[in-house]
């Protein structure tokens, strides 16, 4: 399975992955994920980029000394 799915809908796929050991591939995984009950391999993966690095190496490449860092929900937490 391959898309972005609503938080709703996702624990419902991801079940579905798990029991059929079919790969779910997805750019947004919600902030708590059901690990898998057997306790066998997770089949879902989030391909969404990890842009924290990106912000720490531009905010070095310009040598600024301060920012504001504008974020929503707990994308600007540190991993």
């Amino acid at each position: 399975m391959l898309g972005a799915v609503s938080s709703d809908s996702f624990d419902t796929l991801h079940s579905y992955s798990n029991t059929f050991h079919m790969p779910f591939v997805t750019p947004w995984f919600p902030e708590k994920v059901l690990t898998p009950s057997s306790g066998l391999l997770d089949f879902a993966i989030s391909m969404r980029p990890d842009y924290h690095r990106a912000i720490i190496d531009t905010v070095r490449y310009y040598g600024w000394k301060k920012i504001i860092y504008l974020y929503d929900s707990h994308d600007g937490e540190s991993p």
